[in-house]
């Protein structure tokens, strides 16, 4: 699966890349801000997004394009869960992230765009 990091803290987006690749899963980029996140989008399976970013539109308003558009899987990466409404296909993982928390999102994110393409 290729996954996109959406995350304007560089920190986070490394770690983050570092568990994906040591799990097996194909970083397509990591985008830093908007205009990055919707450029890249299109070569992604999974997308790694953090709620709020610094410049643009919010992770939920980059997800329901990501998800309408490209049937892309949401995985949220955030410190406030509680600006994430409970969508189909999105899977939520509180900062700071762990190994185990992220691959199963990525893995739930994955298993949800395998069933919506097969619709």
């Amino acid at each position: 699966m290729r996954v996109l990091i959406v995350e304007d803290e560089p920190a986070f987006a490394l770690m983050v890349e570092d568990i994906e690749i040591a799990e097996g899963f194909e970083i397509t980029g990591i985008a830093r801000n908007t205009a990055e996140a919707m450029e890249l989008a299109p070569e992604a399976d999974i997308a790694i997004l953090d709620v709020r970013l610094a410049d643009g539109l919010t992770g939920p308003e980059i997800a329901a394009q990501l998800v309408e558009r490209l049937n892309v899987g949401i995985v949220y990466l955030t410190g406030n869960p509680h600006l994430v409404a409970d969508q189909e296909g999105v899977h939520v993982v509180v900062k700071p992230p762990d190994v185990p928390r992220v691959v199963d999102g990525l893995r739930k994110a994955a298993a949800w765009r395998s069933r919506r393409a097969r619709r």
